[in-house]
């Protein structure tokens, strides 16, 4: 009866992962500007692990998914699954992710995608810059060869993609200083707006909020002694006083360039100062909390 419940676990984790692999399809394929000259991404070929340990060269660098029971962690980014039969001495298949959030539980069925390599640290590096071969030296040496995942994907039996990359808890300042980011992006978009409009009234009011979110955007920056974000801040700021001037003057081309140039300091420090995670929230990178 366990058998047959594991069996069937296992069935409608592959038949989820089936949507998950068409859903992570169609998000590579979309994108911004251009996006319809970009490389279609490559597809998922589903594959027992039982006919990778025996046919390793037919999928070398092919993006593979695969359902099977853990059968070994051997660090916190690495674990092993296992065949679902060892009639031909089919070894385990050993399986690297960048990250783990959470851990893969011994016996538990898991769906892994990514692409096999024959394992060796140095081409692991080659392949993924974001992967790092945490194991021992006798336990390189067991699997160098041998094909082995580097894995985009592992999805427990919960659902829970556990390869994603999940934002780390906010401080009470993180949080409060997000709030004040979260009021700035339409409150520049509403500006922006209104300047494109010609609405001085409007203009001005949206400039009068950008000025108090930048003068505590300048005092985030200063408790961290972030240079270059502090300048950000500040250049911002005096933007954001002279679009209330030339808009309250009707000088529209210096508002227009004024906005422009507030515009640009944002990206500079969001492309410096902000990371996206894979479950689409952002957080301040951590090189900007040391």
């Amino acid at each position: 009866m366990r058998t047959i419940q594991i069996r069937t676990g296992a069935i409608a984790l592959a038949a989820a992962c089936t949507a998950l692999m068409a859903s992570l399809g169609a998000q590579q394929a979309g994108g911004g500007a251009g996006a319809g000259a970009a490389q279609q991404p490559r597809p998922y070929t589903p594959v027992a692990a039982s006919t990778l340990t025996s046919q390793p060269d037919n999928f070398i660098g092919v993006n593979i998914s695969m359902t099977a029971a853990v059968d070994q962690i051997l660090s916190k980014t690495a674990f092993t699954i296992e065949p679902n039969t060892s009639k031909n001495g089919e070894r385990e298949v050993l399986v690297l992710t960048p990250v783990l959030s959470g851990p893969v539980d011994l016996h538990a069925y898991v769906t892994v995608l990514g692409e096999v390599v024959r394992f060796d640290p140095a081409e692991v590096a080659k392949k993924s810059k974001d992967i790092k071969v945490d194991l021992p030296p006798d336990v390189v040496e067991k699997y160098r060869g041998k094909p082995a995942v580097l894995a985009t994907g592992v999805i427990n039996n919960k659902f829970v993609d556990l390869a994603k990359k999940l934002p780390p808890p906010m401080t009470a300042e993180e949080t409060a200083f997000s709030k004040v980011m979260k009021k700035v992006g339409p409150t520049f978009a509403a500006l922006r707006t209104a300047v494109d409009g010609n609405n001085g009234t409007t203009a001005a009011e949206n400039a009068v909020i950008l000025k108090q979110a930048f003068t505590e955007t300048e005092a985030f920056w200063k408790t961290r002694a972030k240079t270059d974000a502090i300048g950000w801040a500040q250049d911002a700021l005096k933007q954001a006083e002279s679009i209330e001037k030339d808009a309250a003057g009707g000088n529209w081309d210096a508002a227009t360039k004024s906005t422009a140039t507030l515009g640009q300091a944002c990206q500079s420090c969001h492309g410096t100062y902000r990371e996206r995670f894979d479950d689409g929230s952002y957080r301040i990178k951590m090189s900007a909390q040391q």
